[in-house]
C-alpha cells in the first residue's frame, strides 16, 4: 500500500499489530489516537468515520465497524488509498517499530520487563 509519495503503509490498526483503536473524548472510536487531531478532524472521510463511530448510538462496538463507512475505511487501507495523511506517517511500513514499546512495572518487585513492540 502505497500513497503518491511511494510510501508503503502497514496500517496497525488493521493488522493486529494495535490492542485497540482509539476513543475520543466525544465518545467517537477511531482508527488510532494519532488520528485525534484538528488537521486530521478536518478530513472528509474523517468526518464520515466519525458520523457513524458514537458509542453511544450502538450495543458494541462492533457494530461500529460494520457501518459502510469503516467497511470502506479497511478497503481503502488494503489499497492504501483515499487514507489518513497521518496513516503514512505513523504507519509508515520500517524495518523496526519506531513508535511504541511496552514496559511493564511488577509493583512489588520492581523489576521491569518488555511487552511487544508495535
Amino acid at each position: 500500500m502505497k500513497n503518491k509519495d511511494n510510501v508503503e503503509i502497514d496500517p496497525k490498526c488493521m493488522n493486529g499489530k494495535q490492542e485497540a483503536f482509539g476513543l475520543t473524548n466525544r465518545g467517537e472510536v477511531i482508527p488510532c489516537c494519532w488520528a485525534d487531531t484538528d488537521k486530521v478532524r478536518k478530513d472528509p472521510v474523517y468526518k464520515k468515520l466519525v458520523a457513524v463511530s458514537n458509542i453511544n448510538d450502538y450495543d458494541t462496538v462492533e457494530e461500529i465497524f460494520l457501518q459502510d463507512e469503516w467497511i470502506e475505511f479497511a478497503e481503502n487501507l488494503e489499497k492504501g488509498d483515499n487514507v489518513f495523511e497521518v496513516c503514512y506517517t505513523i504507519c509508515k511500513k520500517r524495518d523496526s517499530p519506531q513508535h511504541k514499546a511496552e514496559l511493564f512495572i511488577d509493583t512489588e518487585t520492581g523489576e521491569v520487563t518488555r511487552g511487544k513492540h508495535t
